[in-house]
């Protein structure tokens, strides 16, 4: 084969080669060539820039991604509505919200003796809810912090 013919121009191309074409190309970023650069002994060290947006735009990137946010979950929210009033999910939810007191119930008529035992629970439950509540309001007055206390067993 001659050389010219290498050079010479290609057949035309479609529109999947520009696309790929235009796709696949990759432009290095000034931080991947610094540090390829400080891979190499006596090359020259380039400092990236930092380029940041103004504070304007990120703000309106935030802004919007926050109402396209709020439009997706209210389209969804009225979707499912939909759906769950044609299969009749607001039923199941109401017999599942009865289902413990119609057991607790059930489970009376049959043991008289457990309104006691469920008496006592619920009384040791609540005393356990406020001494829970008790000792993280004491932590967070306190300062707790989890690296002191990581500190004063290794020492």
């Amino acid at each position: 084969m001659n050389a010219t013919h290498d050079l010479s121009p290609r057949e035309p191309e479609n529109a999947l080669d520009q696309i790929l074409r235009q796709e696949l190309r990759w432009e290095v970023t000034p931080m991947l060539t610094a540090q390829l650069l400080a891979l190499v002994p006596g090359a020259p060290v380039l400092m990236p820039a930092s380029v940041r947006p103004k504070s304007w735009y990120s703000l309106l990137v935030l802004v919007l991604t926050a109402v396209a946010i709020g439009f997706s979950l209210s389209v969804a929210w009225q979707f499912y509505s939909v759906v769950g009033a044609e299969l009749g999910i607001e039923e199941m939810l109401a017999q599942i919200q009865a289902a413990p007191a119609i057991g607790i119930q059930r489970l009376y008529d049959a043991l008289p003796i457990s309104r006691q035992f469920v008496g006592v629970l619920i009384i040791v439950r609540n005393q356990l809810h406020w001494l829970l509540l008790a000792v993280v309001l004491w932590l967070a007055l306190d300062g707790w912090q989890p690296h002191r206390l990581t500190q004063r067993r290794t020492s």
